[in-house]
């Protein structure tokens, strides 16, 4: 089922080519999301997604934390966090 998303061809050409997770920003927008919310939400997803391997994906991870969540983590909060979820991945069911 393709839905109209009242999107100017350029809106959708951005969302392409600057979203970090474009099908999820895209779906939020299909569930009534502000585009604004869409791509903080989506683009904060898709980087809590994988552990971050350096020190600028980690800075852009907590920045994106603190737009998504207006929290800024400390750096023990993020250490909890990987602990807790990348590194035990294998052991998490998803239905």
């Amino acid at each position: 089922m393709n839905e109209q998303l009242d999107l100017l061809d350029t809106d959708y050409a951005d969302i392409l080519a600057s979203s970090i997770y474009p099908a999820l920003e895209l779906q939020l927008l299909r569930l009534g999301i502000d585009p604004a919310g869409a791509r903080t939400t989506s683009n904060f997803l898709a980087l809590v997604r994988q552990k971050p391997e350096t020190s600028e994906q980690g800075a852009t991870l907590t920045e994106a934390w603190f737009v998504a969540c207006e929290y800024k983590p400390p750096v023990e909060d993020l250490c909890l966090l990987a602990e807790f979820l990348w590194e035990n991945q294998g052991s998490v069911e998803v239905d």
